[in-house]
């Protein structure tokens, strides 16, 4: 099961919006997927996927409440705290809350609901 960091964030906004005002906040750049199911960014070796979510609530953390999120997969190799996958989703996390754009919540390591691992 692959470990994996996730931003969610919530916005009554389209999908292809919140993309687009995450660029415009110059926090992210995103590129649609082939389907417009989901966009991509790329941060040097970090690759994370924007999409809607199908996370319950998990004991004190209201998923639920977020419609979207943005998650990056992390190696096993590479220790979960000193990956570069959480340092961009925490420096995106930063600029959300300084901007006040939407609400976000910062999730390490959370169960995936599904088998598929992000990005496939």
């Amino acid at each position: 099961m692959p470990r994996t960091v996730d931003l969610f964030l919530d916005s009554d906004r389209p999908l292809s919006r919140v993309a687009e005002q995450l660029s415009e906040l110059d926090l992210v750049r995103f590129v649609a997927a082939p389907d417009q199911a989901h966009f991509v960014a790329r941060d040097g070796d970090v690759v994370a996927h924007l999409t809607d979510h199908d996370f319950l609530d998990d004991d004190d953390l209201p998923l639920s409440e977020f419609r979207y999120v943005l998650s990056a997969s992390v190696q096993r190799t590479v220790p979960i705290e000193d990956s570069p996958e959480l340092a961009f989703l925490r420096k995106v996390n930063a600029g959300l809350r300084q901007s006040g754009a939407f609400p976000s919540l910062l999730v390490i390591d959370l169960e995936r609901p599904d088998t598929a691992p992000v990005g496939e």
